[in-house]
Formats: structure tokens, sequence, C-alpha cells
């Protein structure tokens, strides 16, 4: 399933892959070890398995669940947001159906099955039309972004010129910014799994 991030240094979206196996075993929800990933990465990846469980009404008591992330360069991967993501994948594995390659997605999973907010989702959705994704799944509330303008005001006083930085919010609809910007992506809220499966799963 195709995840979207936002670079170490915040200023760009990339899109990267993540796969789920699951094997006989004892119940274990494993990550691969390259890259890294951040406890917070870990206990989403147990939040998904535990969720997917829940939705398809199958125990993975006697298996293994084993994630892993693909075509990223990052050595630690850090953060829950592709929480919601891993919880579609694992359904899908279980499930034995195919997961819509023209549609990505971002979110946290939470235990209610709820999928919860992120950040760069600007970003991340710019990464995602680069990619020729079609359609951007996004937590609700956010296909609206608010981001901050830098205003720079200068005053001269006799040889000096003194200057005051300040940032003035401003909201961004992402559907109206895709047109804009020429994108071929819709931008769609999802309040929890349930509408994610039916938008991601064939």
């Amino acid at each position: 399933i195709g995840i979207v991030a936002v670079s170490e240094q915040g200023q760009a979206g990339v899109l990267n892959t993540a796969s789920v196996e699951i094997f006989p075993g004892k119940g274990r929800v494993l990550f691969s070890l390259n890259p890294f990933v951040e406890p917070d990465t870990q206990q989403s990846a147990e939040i998904a398995a535990s969720v997917a469980q829940q939705v398809t009404g199958k125990s993975l008591a006697d298996r293994d669940v084993i994630y892993s992330i693909g075509n990223t360069e990052a050595r630690l991967v850090g953060g829950p947001s592709a929480g919601a993501a891993l919880t579609v994948a694992t359904i899908a594995a279980i499930e034995g159906k195919e997961i819509n390659g023209d549609v990505v997605m971002t979110g946290t999973i939470e235990s209610d099955w709820s999928i919860g907010q992120i950040g760069g989702v600007i970003e991340k959705a710019a990464a995602a039309a680069e990619q020729g994704k079609t359609l951007f799944l996004v937590p609700e509330g956010q296909s609206v972004a608010t981001y901050y303008e830098q205003v720079i005001e200068e005053r001269r006083q006799g040889p000096f010129v003194f200057q005051r930085v300040r940032y003035i919010p401003k909201t961004l609809d992402l559907n109206d910014f895709s047109k804009e910007q020429g994108w071929n992506l819709e931008i769609k809220e999802v309040s929890n799994i349930n509408e994610a499966v039916e938008l991601m799963l064939q």
C-alpha cells in the first residue's frame, strides 16, 4: 500500500510503500528493521493489526504479522500517520483482496476504528499528485488545511532598519488547490476505517 510522509526536514512530501505479510506464528506484530522505526510507529502497527482483526472478525492469535516500509532512503521512520493505511493493508491481506493503486491515504488509526489527524497534509497531497495518484484520503476535517504566511514589516529609524516578522494563519481548500496546480487529484475525507476500506479495496 502507498503511504505518504514528510521528509525529515519537513519541507517536502514523499511517497513510500508499506507491505504486510502474515505467517503462522505466535500472535506477534513485528516491523522489518530496515529502516528502523520509532516506538509510536510500532504502536500504530499493533493497533492496526488489532483493528483489522476486529473488522474482519478473524483472529491472528496463531499468526505473526510483519510490516515493512519500502521505497525510502530514510534510516529512521517515525510517527503514527501511516496507521490507517497499515490497517487497510492488513485487512486486505486477511481477506485476500487487492488495494486500488490509484488511491493513497494518511491518518492515524485509533482503537475505536476512527482515523486521527496528522500533519503536513499539503506536502503529502503534493507527493500523491506527483506520483500520479487520483484519490487522496485524509482524516475528517483535514481537506481544508491551515498554514501560516510570513509577513515582514520594516521600519527605518535613522541609519537603522528594524524588521518585525509575523505569521498570519490562512486556510487552504485542498481540492481547490489541486485544481489550481493542475493536479488530477481528488481529496476526500474519511472518519473511520470502514470508509477507507470501501474506497481502497477491490
